[in-house]
């Protein structure tokens, strides 16, 4: 297959997916992670089918770090907003905090597993053990809006997992900030590590500004686009220049933006509906990307990371359990329900990929992959029977129509309207 080939049919392959999710069909077709996509991609690719040569999907390297870096913008643009309310800065506060614990605890365990079953430097372990936690602390948004729109799921304990899902997304692109801060292979030389962190957030919170600046006081759309995409390109670039974390970047960017703009709900509303175009080709190489046979440590650390990440969610639903009266009705199926992982834990997963050396990046995808997978069979189901046994879910109750989202297109009009009913 060539080049043009393959990017036409991704083109395609995202308009489909874009139409198949939209609200002229069927609202939230398709699985929450999206991993069927993940699934062609790897029967298409080297190392199945061959349809996909691995020649032909590195080429695309570029594609990939911008679709990544897209997808961590979006979820910086919407982070403070989750439908027509803002999220709770104690709820914030809280899932960066648990999100952060299970992080260290799967990079603990498998730094430890890693010391004694491969052979890795000591630099190379502790690089595969932090990524390795980056990809598992994420709690996917999706499957929490999945199962609300689904089966009418109403109730504190839906709106707390909406915020705790919502604020983990900060922590992977805080983590891979330091990570590739830290890892080998810089333009910067003998910067030090803390400069080069700061420079990573501060290319993002400056192009940040300058778009909050652009955008003015009157919002335009077709003007906020060509600001947005401007600004974000050239913080991927410079950030993918000097072997910085495009996420880490472009993520604090639309935090800023979403921070500092009065246009902060119609921006969301804006750059919403392009998250899912742009992870279905990200995903789909992804796929293509994967190589189960990168390592002789790679089942090593796939294996100890993911069970290492489901005990720790266990862990973690019972700290909810202690202060969060309904928490504790949920039982152990709420830990289990919050294993999923989205497509942006993917995308972390694929630019450590790109970035870090072939063992250790290829056996991050491939964690990332397996936890796309996994959290797919195991967290909607789970989280559901959490939701019934805590009474949001109640069956024979009559579903909404349109069904309640978690993450609904807001405007500013929107939002005056809600605050003053």
């Amino acid at each position: 297959m060539s080049a043009v080939a393959l990017l036409l049919g991704l083109l395609v392959l995202s308009y489909v997916a874009s139409m198949l999710v939209s609200d002229r069909t069927i609202r939230g077709f398709g699985l929450p992670s999206g991993a069927e996509y993940l699934l062609l991609g790897f029967v298409l690719g080297p190392h199945a089918l061959g349809v996909l040569g691995r020649s032909l999907v590195s080429a695309f390297e570029p594609v990939l770090i911008v679709g990544a870096a897209w997808v961590a913008l979006v979820l910086g643009v919407g982070y403070s907003q989750i439908g027509p309310r803002r999220l709770r800065l104690s709820r914030a506060l809280s899932g960066i905090a648990l999100a952060t614990l299970v992080a260290a605890g799967v990079a603990a365990i498998t730094f430890v597993a890693l010391s004694q079953g491969s052979d890795l430097e000591l630099a190379e372990r502790l690089l595969a053990a932090a990524a390795s936690g980056a990809v598992s602390c994420e709690t996917t948004r999706h499957a929490v809006r999945w199962v609300a729109e689904r089966h009418g799921s109403r109730g504190e304990l839906s709106d707390m997992l909406a915020d705790l899902s919502r604020s983990s997304v900060l922590v992977p692109a805080a983590i891979f900030g330091l990570v590739f801060a830290v890892a080998p292979g810089h333009e910067l030389g003998t910067t030090p590590t803390v400069l080069r962190v700061g420079l990573t957030l501060g290319l993002g919170i400056v192009l940040g500004l300058v778009a909050t600046l652009l955008l003015g006081r009157e919002f335009r759309r077709d003007e906020s686009w060509g600001i947005l995409l401007g600004t974000s390109l050239l913080a991927i670039g410079v950030a993918s220049r000097l072997g910085l974390s495009p996420i880490a970047a472009a993520f604090a960017m639309g935090l800023t933006v979403s921070t500092f703009s009065p246009h902060r709900a119609d921006l969301k509303a804006m750059v919403a509906p392009s998250e899912r175009p742009v992870t279905v080709p990200v995903v789909v190489l992804a796929g293509a990307y994967l190589d189960l046979e990168a390592a002789p440590f790679l089942w090593v650390l796939v294996g100890t990371a993911f069970t290492a990440r489901v005990v720790l969610e266990l862990l973690r639903a019972g700290v909810l359990a202690l202060v969060f009266p309904k928490a504790r009705a949920a039982g152990p199926a709420l830990g289990l329900g919050l294993v999923p992982s989205s497509a942006y834990t993917l995308g972390c997963g694929l630019l450590a990929a790109i970035r870090f050396p072939d063992a250790v990046g290829a056996s991050v995808l491939v964690l990332a992959a397996v936890s796309v997978l996994a959290g797919e069979l195991i967290g909607p189901l789970s989280l559901r029977r959490a939701l019934e046994r805590a009474g949001d879910i109640v069956p024979g109750r009559p579903i909404e129509r349109p069904p309640p989202s978690i993450e609904p297109r807001a405007s500013r009009t929107t939002l005056y309207d809600v605050e003053r009913s």
